[in-house]
């Protein structure tokens, strides 16, 4: 199995875009990529725009290989309805989709519908992935049933996707936002994945929208987590928007997990460009 990180936030863009390949499918989940409109009261710099465009270049160009591809929900930075990544990557390709009339909230469920209008015509065919097992081969594809965007259900539900080629495994998280669900974090440990790609809990929204009791949550679910042979957890996304992000993973690889970004797992440095936003325009807060 091979396995590429495209966009991530420790690469600098709103992103989990995550390419993985088998001898019998190639499979892209979540092709899309965003920025945050407004941070630290700052609009975007010029930095992440273009890295924006360079990692929308790389998903589009490798969305165009992938046999399959998977929206595990609607938020833009997991999927695109042609804003950044064009449509045409779709052509010809199964789709694999977060059911998109049950267990939505209502912005998913109107950008859900927009999105089918628009790729209708180009795909393969589309199949509604809740717990659902497809077979390709040698290669396993198991798609979780909907859990909570997080601490509960006001952004909506997600679906977790887990490939197995018959030699290594690997579970995709989506936006479970720790895990702090004790359903999503079961799944995880029922698959017992070689790698785990997480997106970690939003540790930027403490003491705002996300409570410290649930940042302990999620840290306790991921020790769970790493003790059930879980090999490496890559944890990124919401958890890579905070500088401090170290001091929530560091107490996680002192009983001797594995756990880094997504930069780190494609060999690079981590870059926080959204978090470093105020530097980036020169400024102290």
């Amino acid at each position: 199995m091979k396995v590429e990180l495209i966009g991530f936030d420790s690469i600098g863009v709103r992103s989990m875009a995550t390419f993985i390949e088998t001898p019998d499918i190639s499979i892209f989940i979540d092709p899309a990529v965003s920025l945050a409109p407004r941070r630290f009261s700052l609009p975007p710099h010029e930095l992440e725009w273009r890295r924006l465009n360079e990692v929308a270049s790389a998903i589009s160009r490798r969305a165009s290989e992938a046999d399959m591809i998977v929206i595990t929900h609607y938020h833009y930075d997991h999927h695109d309805p042609g804003k950044y990544v064009p449509l045409d990557i779709y052509d010809g390709k199964l789709l694999v989709i977060k059911d998109p009339k049950n267990k939505i909230n209502y912005s998913q469920r109107m950008r859900s519908a927009r999105f089918l209008k628009l790729v209708k015509g180009r795909v393969k065919d589309i199949v509604v992935g809740e717990e659902r097992k497809l077979v390709f081969g040698k290669t396993t594809v198991e798609i979780s049933p909907p859990y909570p965007h997080g601490i509960n259900d006001r952004l909506g539900y997600v679906i977790q996707i887990y490939v197995s080629d018959g030699d290594r495994s690997l579970l995709f998280s989506s936006d479970v936002e720790g895990p702090v669900d004790e359903g999503a974090t079961d799944f995880i440990i029922g698959k017992r994945p070689d790698v785990l790609i997480l997106d970690g809990p939003p540790t930027y929204l403490s003491g705002t929208k996300f409570p410290e009791e649930a940042i302990r949550k999620a840290r306790d679910n991921i020790s769970r987590i790493l003790r059930s042979s879980v090999e490496m957890v890559v944890a990124d996304h919401h958890l890579l928007r905070d500088l401090k992000y170290v001091d929530f993973i560091a107490p996680l690889n002192e009983g001797g997990g594995k756990v880094l970004t997504a930069a780190e797992f494609m060999g690079r440095e981590p870059e926080l460009l959204e978090a470093q936003r105020p530097r980036l325009y020169g400024l102290r807060l």
